[in-house]
């Protein structure tokens, strides 16, 4: 580079320098752009509450406009919430956009300042390298730099991945110490768990045979009380029957003794009545004669009647078919005239009907004419 180029480039780094160095003399405090800022979102939120008081007193005056005189007032208040509603919405919007641009304004002031001490500290550099003619130098040294940054990027990343990556192998710890926990606090439950029921079997093991013992002890004394009770039942009831034995032999032979006496009373009886049968068939069979002998008179008897009656039902059947016989001749007689009337009637009716065919009959008489 001539010497001419240097100057120029000193001078216009020089002038660099001092428009910075003056720049870095405003204090943060005194900062115009979060002075503005600030201005900005303060005058922004008072027209926001001014517009919410107006809305609002609005919304209170639309509630009393009520009936038909106050239609029109109505109808403008409607359009004043309208407009006030939308200059709300505008402004919000606004806000939201102020403050998503200008999320935190002292930490963009204090890293634009520090942006500005290292650029100012570039400048004085590169002053210097080409006031000793070393620009290849500071070019060099500005790719170490860079390469030192990429190189710190490339740490901060790997830092990052390792964290991550402790963070992820420290939660599976922290997991699995808490699973190995949760199982450890399980399986201790189930020990004591078994525990309880292996006592527990083992009590009621120990009450069941005792039971059980006290149990057979107890049937093998009832069972010995149930015998002994059965064979004094036994005996008395072999006392029972011996009693009954002996009554039943003297009620036997008694009973014998008066079936014997009843058989002869009965065998007595027995003849008596044979006897009193055989003159009673005697007198049955006298009587049986004299009704067989009267049966045979009145047979005689009832011959006679029914020739009797035999004779007076053919006279009687005689005289009723002579009857019949001559009430069948008047009722032919009586049709034979009735049919030779019919005839005579007939004969005269086709007489009379051919005279009139003829002309034979009576000339009808002629009308008289009227006088004139």
């Amino acid at each position: 580079m001539n010497p001419i180029d240097q100057h120029k480039l000193q001078f216009v780094l020089k002038d660099c320098i001092l428009k910075l160095q003056f720049i870095g003399e405003i204090t943060r405090d005194n900062d115009i752009s979060s002075e503005l800022a600030g201005y900005e979102q303060s005058k922004l939120l008072t027209d926001q509450q001014t517009l919410e008081v107006k809305y609002a007193e609005l919304v209170a005056k639309r509630s009393t406009l009520v009936g038909i005189s106050n239609r029109k007032q109505l109808t403008e208040t409607q359009k004043h919430i309208q407009e006030v509603a939308q200059r709300l919405k505008e402004s919000t919007k606004k806000l939201c956009r102020l403050f998503k641009e200008n999320p935190n304004i002292d930490q963009d002031s204090l890293k634009v300042y520090e942006e500005r001490a290292g650029l100012i500290s570039d400048l004085e550099n590169l002053k210097t390298f080409i006031q000793n003619n070393q620009l290849n130098k500071f070019a060099q040294n500005v790719t170490n730099s860079l390469e030192e940054q990429d190189s710190l990027r490339k740490f901060a990343v790997r830092e990052k991945e390792l964290a991550a990556e402790i963070k992820k192998l420290q939660n599976d710890k922290t997991q699995e110490i808490k699973e190995h926990e949760h199982e450890k606090t399980e399986k201790q439950k189930n020990i004591q768990s078994l525990k309880e029921k292996l006592l527990y079997k083992t009590n009621r093991a120990d009450l069941k045979k005792k039971y059980d013992e006290k149990v057979g002890t107890s049937k093998e004394n009832t069972q010995m009380r149930v015998f002994e009770f059965a064979l004094k039942d036994i005996e008395t009831q072999i006392g029972n029957f011996s009693t009954k034995i002996s009554t039943e032999e003297q009620v036997h032979k008694q009973l014998k003794d008066y079936l014997i006496r009843k058989e002869e009373e009965s065998k007595k009886k027995t003849d008596d009545q044979n006897k009193y049968m055989d003159e009673k068939k005697q007198e049955l069979d006298d009587k049986i004669e004299k009704l067989n002998d009267q049966k045979n008179i009145m047979y005689e008897e009832l011959e006679k009647l029914n020739r009797r009656f035999e004779k007076e039902e053919l006279e009687k059947q005689d005289r009723e078919r002579k009857e019949i016989q001559e009430q069948e001749a008047k009722k032919l007689r009586e049709l034979q005239q009735l049919r030779m009337e019919n005839a005579i009637k007939l004969i005269q009716n086709e007489l009379m009907d051919r005279k009139e065919l003829y002309g034979l009959g009576a000339k009808k008489k002629k009308p008289k004419k009227p006088k004139k």
